[in-house]
C-alpha cells in the first residue's frame, strides 16, 4: 500500500472543514503511514521481534541468475563483500557499440549494487591479449605494411616476393608460418634495396617476431578500449588481469586439473576431459546450458581459428586448455612442450587468483554463455574439485542492428568513437538504460541523405527527450535557487497543500525506484518513476510561479533524483543537484576558466557602444543581443531562455550544446521542408482540380484518364450508355455516372464564373 493514497484521502476528507469541526472529528495531524508499527521495546521479547521484523522487511535485490533462468535474491557468500568477475575484451580491433552496451550495463549493475544497496564489491575484469584473432591480425598488419613499403621503393625486382605475400594475404593469411616466412623474406629484400639510409623507424629496419608483435597490437587496442570506457563514464575495474602476465600461473592451474584426472595431454596440447568430469559424483557439465552436449558446432566455437585440423581429442566436446604452438604463433615453455594458453582457461586462472575458490558473481555478454562460461565453470570446479565455483552467473543481452547481432564478423558494427561523435556519453547511457540490461536491444541506424554513412539511431529520439526532461528539471530547480536562495530566515517554510502533494509524490517515487532496483535492477522502470517525480515537481513550480516555493523540499527532491541518476552512472557529481556542467571536469585556474566569457562580454559591450554611438535603432541593438544569445554564448556552453521577468541561463557542455542546437536547426529545417512540400502538394492538387474543372461536362467521360477505354457509346449530354464491349450499362452504373456529371457541371460553372470575373478585372 502506498502512503500517498492514505494521506490524500485524509486531507480530502478534512481539508474543507472549519477548524472547530476538524477538532470535533478528531482531525489527524501529520502524515499517515502504511508502514510497520514501531517496536514495543518495554516488552521482554522486543529485541527478537525487532530482528524478525527487520529481516522480513529487508529484501535483497533479485538478479536474473543464468543457472536457474529466474530472478534469485542475492546474498553475498561472505558478509557484505562481493567478489565479481567479468570477461573483458579480446583486444585485436576497435570496440563497437555492442561492446559499449555490455560494459555500460555492467557499470550500471556495479554502481547500483555498491552505491544503492551498499555492497562492498571487488570488481575484476580480464583482458584477453593472447588469442588467435590477435595473432592473425598482427601477422596481417605486418605483412600489409611490408608490402606497402616494397611498392613504395619502386624496385621491380621485388615483384616476385611481393606477389608471394599478397597471394597469402588474399587466401586469408594461412598458414601463418608461410606468411611469416614470406613477409620476412620481403622485408629483408626491402631493407637491402633501401640500403644504409633506411630510417630506424622503418617497418623493415628491425627484425619482427610474433612473440613481440602480438603484444604490440594488443597493447594498442587495450589502451584504445580503456580510453573508450573512460569516455563512456565506465568506472575502471578494481583489478585488471592480462593473460600475457598469467602464463606461468595458467600452466600451474592446468597441471592441477591433470593431477585430479580431469585433463590429458595429447601431442603437446592439453584437453579438458568432459566425460571424466561428468562421471564424477560431485560434478555436472552443462549447468548453464542443459543442451551443452548436443551442439558440437557451438562447442567448437571456443577452440579458435588456428585450431589443429586433425582432432587430438578423446571426445569432440573436450576443449583445449593448452595449445601446442605452430609456426608463426607465439609460444611459452611448459611441461607439455612449447605452446600457449587456450581461451577458457585464462579466465579460470585469473579469476581464481584474485577471488579464490568461491565467486559471488561472474558475468559477460550472453554470447559467452556457451561454450566459454560453461567451460570456465567446469575447469574451475575441476581444479578445486568442488561442486559449485560461482554463485550467480549474469549475462547481458545482445545489441542487434536491424535484427542481427552487432559483431565484427558480420561487419555491421559502429565503433564507440563514431557513436560518440554523434551523441554524448550521457545520451548513449540513457539509450541503454531504457532497455533492461538482460534483454536483447534493437538499434536502427539512420543513414545520411547522401549515403555517406550513419548519422544517428532511430531509438535515440526517446533517449534525447528523456535527457532533455532531466536537464530542464535541474535547470529549473537551480534557477529557483539562484533567484530565491535555498534558505532564508525571513521566508515562509510551512508546507501548504502543494508541498504535501509533492512530498507524497517523492515518497511514492522513492518506493517505486526501490521496487524497480530490487527487481533485477530494472532501469526502465527506475527512469519511469523518476520521470513521474520530475513532472510533479514541474507542476509544483508552475503553480507557484517558482516564487512561493519551499526550497528545502525542492532541494530534497533534486538530491534524490541526482542520487539515483548517479547510481545509474548518469550524474557523476553527488555533492550537488543535477548534471555536472562539463563532461571534462574542471581543473583550470580561475583566469583560464573565465577568459572566454570575459572576452565575449567585452566584445559585446564594444559592439553595443559602437551601435549606440552611431545612432543605431532599437532593432539593431536587439539583433546584437540575439546574436550574443544564439551564437556567442552557445560556443561557451551557455544557453539563454527568454522568460517573463528576465532570461534564465543554463550551463551545458559546449560540444553537446552545439550538437543540440544543430539538431534543433535540423528539426526546424525539416519542419520547413515538410511545410513547403505540403504547400507544393496543395498547389499541385489545386492546379489539377482547376485543370479538371476546365473540361466541359459533355467531354469529361471522354477526357479523364480514369474513364479511358471503359465506354463505347454516349448520349447527347456525353454520358456513357454502353461499356467497352458494347453492352448497355446497368441502371445503377448509369445513375452513378450521371451524379459524377452533375458534380463536374458545378465545378465547370464555378470555373467559368471565376474566369469571367478575372477577365472583367483585367
Amino acid at each position: 500500500t502506498r502512503p500517498q493514497s492514505t494521506r490524500a484521502r485524509e486531507r480530502t476528507s478534512t481539508a474543507g472543514m472549519p477548524v472547530d469541526a476538524r477538532v470535533r472529528e478528531g482531525y489527524f495531524f501529520g502524515r499517515a503511514c502504511a508502514c510497520a508499527p514501531p517496536t514495543s521495546w518495554w516488552r521482554d521479547d522486543a529485541e527478537r521481534a525487532a530482528r524478525d521484523a527487520a529481516d522480513a522487511r529487508r529484501r535483497a535485490p533479485a538478479l536474473l541468475n543464468t543457472f536457474t533462468k529466474t530472478k534469485v535474491p542475492f546474498k553475498p557468500l561472505s558478509g557484505n563483500s562481493v567478489g565479481w568477475y567479468i570477461c573483458g575484451p579480446t583486444v585485436y580491433d576497435s570496440a563497437h557499440v555492442g561492446h559499449a552496451r555490455n560494459y555500460v550495463n555492467f557499470d550500471v549493475l556495479r554502481r547500483v549494487m555498491m552505491e544503492y544497496f551498499g555492497y562492498d564489491v571487488r570488481f575484476v575484469m580480464n583482458v584477453t591479449d593472447i588469442d588467435d584473432k590477435i595473432i592473425m591480425r598482427a601477422h596481417t598488419r605486418r605483412a600489409e605494411a611490408v608490402v606497402k613499403a616494397a611498392r613504395e621503393t619502386g624496385e621491380t625486382r621485388l615483384g616476385a616476393e611481393t606477389l608471394a605475400v599478397e597471394k597469402l594475404l588474399a587466401e586469408g593469411g594461412k598458414p601463418l608460418g608461410a606468411l611469416d616466412s614470406a613477409t620476412r623474406t620481403l622485408a629483408n629484400a626491402v631493407k637491402a634495396a633501401i640500403g644504409s639510409g633506411i630510417d630506424a623507424e622503418h617497418c623493415c629496419a628491425k627484425d619482427w617476431t610474433i612473440q613481440d608483435g602480438y603484444l604490440t597490437l594488443a597493447h594498442q587496442f587495450e589502451a584504445e578500449f580503456m580510453e573508450d570506457m573512460k569516455s563512456l563514464g565506465v568506472a575502471r575495474p578494481d583489478m585488471l588481469t592480462r593473460v600475457s602476465e598469467y602464463v606461468d600461473k595458467v600452466i600451474l592451474y592446468i597441471q592441477v586439473i591433470i593431477n585430479k584426472g580431469f585433463a590429458y595431454e595429447s601431442n603437446g596440447s592439453v584437453y579438458f576431459d568432459v566425460k571424466a568430469f561428468e562421471a564424477a559424483e560431485n560434478h555436472k557439465y552443462g549447468k548453464l546450458n542443459q543442451n551443452a552436449m548436443e551442439n558440437i558446432t557451438e562447442a567448437m566455437d571456443g577452440e579458435g581459428a588456428l585450431e589443429a585440423e586433425k582432432s587430438e581429442k578423446k571426445c569432440d566436446f573436450d576443449f583445449v586448455l593448452w595449445k601446442m604452438s605452430k609456426d608463426g604463433e607465439p609460444c611459452w615453455s611448459s611441461p607439455w612442450g612449447m605452446g600457449r594458453p587456450g581461451w577458457h582457461i585464462e579466465c579460470s586462472a585469473m579469476c581464481s587468483d584474485i577471488l579464490g575458490q568461491s565467486v559471488d558473481i561472474n558475468g559477460g555478454g550472453i554470447d559467452l554463455n556457451f561454450p566459454h562460461h560453461e567451460n570456465q565453470l567446469a575447469q574451475s570446479e575441476a581444479h578445486y574439485d568442488t561442486e559449485q565455483w560461482v554463485n550467480f552467473f549474469i549475462h547481458t543481452g545482445h545489441l542487434h542492428i536491424d535484427g542481427l547481432k552487432m559483431s565484427k564478423s558480420l561487419k555491421n558494427f559502429i565503433t564507440i568513437r563514431a557513436a560518440l561523435k554523434m551523441y554524448s556519453a550521457r545520451q548513449i547511457r540513457f539509450l541503454f538504460l531504457l532497455n533492461q540490461w538482460c534483454d536483447p536491444m534493437e538499434l536502427t541506424p539512420v543513414a545520411a541523405p547522401d549515403g555517406s554513412g550513419v548519422i544517428g539511431f532511430k531509438q535515440m529520439d526517446l533517449a534525447l527527450s528523456i535527457e532533455r526532461l532531466f536537464v530542464e528539471f535541474f535547470h529549473s530547480i537551480k534557477g529557483v535557487f539562484r533567484t530565491s536562495g535555498s534558505y532564508h530566515v525571513d521566508k515562509q517554510q510551512t508546507w501548504n497543500e502543494r508541498e504535501r502533494e509533492l512530498s507524497d509524490t517523492l515518497d511514492t517515487s522513492q518506493a517505486a525506484v526501490h521496487e524497480a532496483l530490487i527487481d533485477n535492477i530494472n532501469t526502465p522502470n527506475t527512469l519511469l518513476a523518476l520521470q513521474d517525480l520530475v513532472k510533479a515537481t514541474n507542476k509544483y513550480l508552475a503553480e507557484t510561479g517558482g516564487v512561493d516555493v519551499r526550497p528545502l523540499l525542492l532541494e530534497r527532491v533534486g538530491k534524490f533524483v541526482t542520487k539515483i541518476l548517479n547510481c545509474l552512472g548518469v550524474c557523476l557529481d553527488t555533492g550537488a543537484v543535477g548534471f555536472p556542467e562539463s563532461s571534462e571536469g574542471s581543473s583550470e585556474g580561475r583566469e583560464e576558466t573565465l577568459s572566454p566569457f570575459l572576452d565575449l562580454m567585452t566584445k559585446f559591450r564594444d559592439d553595443i557602444r559602437k551601435l549606440a554611438q552611431g545612432g543605431a535603432s532599437a532593432k539593431e541593438l536587439l539583433t546584437a543581443c540575439d546574436n550574443l544569445r544564439d551564437v556567442g554564448l552557445p560556443e561557451l556552453g551557455v544557453k539563454l531562455d527568454d522568460k517573463e521577468g528576465g532570461a534564465l541561463w543554463k550551463l551545458y557542455d559546449a560540444d553537446e550544446l552545439k550538437k543540440e542546437i544543430a539538431r534543433e536547426h535540423e528539426a526546424k529545417e525539416e519542419k520547413e521542408r515538410a511545410k513547403r512540400a505540403a504547400k507544393e502538394e496543395a498547389a499541385r492538387k489545386a492546379a489539377e482540380k482547376e485543370a479538371r474543372a476546365k473540361v466541359p461536362p459533355s467531354e469529361m467521360f471522354k477526357t479523364f484518364s480514369e474513364y479511358e477505354g471503359l465506354y463505347s457509346k454516349y448520349d447527347d449530354d456525353g454520358v456513357p450508355t454502353h461499356d467497352a464491349a458494347g453492352e448497355a450499362l446497368a441502371k445503377s452504373a448509369a445513375k452513378k455516372l450521371l451524379k459524377s456529371r452533375q458534380q463536374q457541371e458545378k465545378a465547370h460553372e464555378t470555373y467559368l464564373a471565376k474566369a469571367g470575373m478575372e477577365k472583367l478585372a483585367v
